[in-house]
């Protein structure tokens, strides 16, 4: 029977990683024992996935906007796009912010008057950013900065785009 929880391509193994991508591994490796399935489908095309985590590194970094918020968001996003892999990986972030199981069930709960007006601009960019409301839009404005604006919709973007990668890839959390 075939497995249904491998991606739909190959996941390169550290015998077959190269070039800037091992190096890169070697890092994920020390810091977090283990190189996340994403990151081996991604080293299919190794400049992509350097391309991928660096942009993912500065947008996920603590300035300027705030990187709890950042990872609500991220969970927020990937809930929107029912990407299972991506709310793992969030829930697993928002753990180490002090997160409960309770918190899971209603985020949007979690969020302060000023984090809610980030996750209206994050489910509406996400469900048709054409047509943000002009509302939310001015809301932004008068609550964040240009530079943070710019970082919560790359972390808004940044996250729509992995959860398709991941969903279109079939990369799937581990079954435990």
């Amino acid at each position: 029977m075939e497995n249904t929880n491998q991606p739909i391509v190959h996941l390169i193994t550290d015998d077959e990683v190269k070039g800037k991508a091992k190096d890169l591994f070697e890092q994920i490796k020390k810091s977090s024992g283990e190189v996340p399935k994403w990151m081996r489908v991604m080293a299919n095309c190794e400049d992509t996935l350097i391309g991928f985590f660096t942009l993912f590194q500065s947008v996920m970094d603590n300035a300027p906007a705030d990187k709890n918020l950042k990872w609500k968001l991220a969970y927020l996003v990937s809930e929107l796009n029912e990407c299972k892999f991506c709310v793992g990986v969030a829930k697993m972030k928002l753990q180490e912010f002090g997160f409960g199981e309770e918190d899971f069930q209603a985020i949007e709960k979690t969020f302060d008057e000023k984090e809610k007006i980030a996750a209206q601009f994050a489910r509406e960019t996400t469900e048709a950013a054409y047509k943000i409301n002009p509302e939310t839009i001015k809301k932004m404005k008068e609550n964040f900065t240009d530079e943070q604006i710019v970082e919560i919709t790359a972390v808004i973007g940044l996250f729509n785009f992995v959860n398709r990668f991941n969903d279109a890839l079939k990369i799937l959390p581990d079954v435990k």
